[in-house]
């Protein structure tokens, strides 16, 4: 685009293909090249680049939801192909036309353009245009409830895009293969290929793609009776498809959290999210109807503007007549149209006084709201600033608590020892001291840097890092603690384990996750920390942290995770421990900056068990684009 200039058709291609690139991630930026593309093919007389960027606006308003405009776009786009003799540009018209059909349900008629596009890549050996068209056709067969249609056409599909070694098309495919396989009942199957679907997509960063496999896994896992994986797989379906701007998409992620929420029994959830459905599905039908409206206006507009020219061409051909027969008339005429003539004038002075005035008037008007504008929005930006000062005035308090921990350890050691006469206890002292004192040292010098490298949001810098050193570092400043409450506390990491990722974030999720087992674990418990590779996700380690306490019932694991309330969990040995809610916070957050998860459930000797998914050494595509967090059930960790 910079090497080109405004008067060169190949800028008119590249904006088409703009367009076609951003339609799945960013629907207003591509419709506006679109735009852009038309006008300048207009202007430079180029058909064939207008056809292009008219057929990629009407895929674009499709996606939108607005299926009678984009249905006008193709259909435009047609007439210059079909006048062009342009085969595969007709091809990908029809291919249009029948994904309008395809949105107004008109299935049959769908069924027929698409058709008509495969016979024309068919006639042209295309192999890349037959796997899109044979796609298009498993899904409308599978809209039509014809699962074994569906299943042929997409697994032929499937082998030319494998051949074509074509990543979005088969991710594509992969995941119109999985939404078949749901209707015939193989949940399994579904399931895999889905999971298939939504790695191509990561890959990718195509989030159009990765909010419809999210949504339709959440479907399969709920059918399985999966209901807390299956309401996570929903939610990032509902992120994502807000994130692309679809319609569409959005609407189906509302249904499927409406139907979770029921069989989770959250009805107030359910409702909420069904409201929501029926709003956006409200909202879209008004503006098309408003955008029929407007045009049926704008038609009525332009007739009436007909008329009434020619109807003030009829008054002044009689008048013509009227003054050729009558000279006398004329000049009687000539005398009244000057007076009328110094009445114009006159009324043009006093107009343009009037209307320098309304300038000024405006002028003076714009300027107040323009500093008003100005003043609400320095206000915003205060609010804003303090907002993030406290947040990061509370994670530091938040943080200090661990190694202020540890020096309460010492000082429960010193009493002991006394108290047991423990001499050889008592010289170890000071080096306990002494440790604590660098660690907290140490974090100080951590939350300082980072205060002051960060003023505004907290900002991820992920590199490579060791998780048995950083599991290691954690049991240095925790064992003090643990020892003085006669708690074990053990870790266990293969020591090629490597991760990708922020290692203050790191350290802060595992010390608050540490702190937390240390309140809850009664005296002769037990904390284990262990990092091992996610058995589901091959790119991310999950590391857990598990005590020995007394446990949460299930129906408690959600309201321990909110973050808006503090909890309160009484242990085996009576203490009650009260919490704000923001180390779980901090933790969540900080592993969906690394594309990661946080969970919780039961150990596996009782107590609890709270894991964290983070990306591996080698897969920084993952961290450095923003939070694409990936799927992780509680039965993986």
């Amino acid at each position: 685009m910079a090497r080109t200039s405004s008067s060169d058709t190949l800028r008119v291609s590249l904006l088409g293909a703009l367009c076609w690139n951003l339609s799945r991630s960013n629907l207003p930026q591509a419709r506006r090249y679109a735009e852009q593309g038309i006008t300048l093919a207009r202007r430079l007389h180029y058909p064939a680049g207008e056809a292009l960027c008219i057929n990629n606006l009407g895929t674009c308003l499709a996606l939108a939801g607005s299926a009678d405009e984009a249905l006008s776009k193709h259909m435009a786009a047609l007439r210059i192909f079909q006048s062009l003799n342009d085969h595969k540009s007709m091809a990908h018209a029809y291919n249009g036309i029948a994904n309008c059909h395809n949105l107004h349900q008109n299935f049959s008629t769908a069924a027929t353009f698409y058709q008509k596009a495969l016979h024309l890549a068919e006639k042209r050996h295309d192999a890349a245009d037959q796997a899109l068209f044979l796609s298009n056709l498993a899904d409308l067969a599978s809209k039509q409830n014809q699962p074994a249609h569906a299943n042929t056409y997409i697994r032929r599909a499937l082998r030319l895009y494998t051949s074509l070694d074509n990543l979005p098309g088969q991710a594509n495919s992969l995941f119109t293969l999985g939404t078949v396989q749901s209707q015939q009942q193989l949940p399994d199957s579904a399931q895999e290929n889905l999971l298939d679907a939504l790695l191509l997509y990561r890959v990718l960063g195509d989030e159009y793609g990765l909010s419809g496999a999210y949504t339709t896994l959440s479907e399969v896992m709920v059918a399985q009776k999966s209901l807390l994986p299956g309401l996570e797989a929903a939610q990032l379906g509902m992120r994502y498809a807000k994130h692309v701007g679809s319609s569409e998409r959005t609407q189906n992620a509302y249904q499927q959290l409406a139907a979770t929420y029921a069989m989770l029994g959250e009805y107030k959830q359910a409702y909420a999210m069904q409201q929501r459905f029926q709003q956006l599905r409200d909202s879209l039908v008004t503006d098309v109807n408003t955008r029929a409206m407007a045009a049926l206006q704008s038609r009525f507009n332009t007739q009436d503007q007909e008329n009434r020219i020619r109807l003030l061409t009829h008054r002044q051909n009689v008048t013509q007549l009227h003054a050729d027969r009558d000279a006398d008339r004329v000049r009687l005429l000539a005398v009244a149209v000057g007076g009328l003539l110094l009445l114009i004038v006159v009324g043009g002075v006093l107009y343009g006084q009037l209307l320098r005035g309304r300038k000024e008037l405006a002028a003076q008007h714009q300027l107040v709201a323009d500093k008003n504008v100005a003043l609400e929005s320095a206000a915003q930006q205060l609010h804003q600033l303090a907002d993030s000062k406290a947040r990061l005035y509370a994670i530091i308090a938040h943080d200090l608590r661990g190694p202020v921990m540890a020096f309460t350890g010492v000082t429960e050691l010193i009493q002991f020892y006394q108290r047991t006469n423990d001499q050889e206890g008592l010289r170890h002292l000071p080096e306990l001291v002494r440790e604590s004192a660098q660690s907290l040292n140490g974090l100080l010098d951590n939350l300082l840097n980072w205060a002051v490298s960060e003023t505004g949001e907290l900002s991820c810098h992920p590199e490579r890092v060791s998780v048995r050193e950083l599991l290691s570092e954690c049991y240095e400043l925790f064992q003090t603690t643990a020892h003085s409450n006669q708690i074990s506390l053990q870790y266990e990491a293969p020591s090629h384990l490597a991760l990708y990722a922020d290692p203050n974030m790191v350290r802060t999720i595992l010390r608050n996750l540490v702190s937390n087992a240390l309140k809850f674990t009664p005296n002769g418990g037990t904390i284990r920390l262990q990092a091992t590779p996610d058995t589901t996700d091959p790119t991310q380690i999950c590391i857990s942290v598990t005590d020995t306490g007394p446990g949460m019932p299930v129906d408690k694991l959600k309201q321990v995770l909110q973050p808006e309330a503090g909890q309160l969990r009484a242990t085996d040995s009576g203490r009650p421990t009260q919490g704000t809610g923001l180390g779980l916070q901090l933790c969540r957050t900080f592993a969906e900056c690394h594309g990661g998860t946080l969970g919780m459930g039961a150990g596996p000797e009782g107590g609890a068990m709270v894991w964290v998914t983070l990306p591996a050494a080698g897969q920084s595509i993952m961290v450095a684009t923003p939070p694409n967090a990936g799927f992780q059930s509680p039965s993986a960790a």
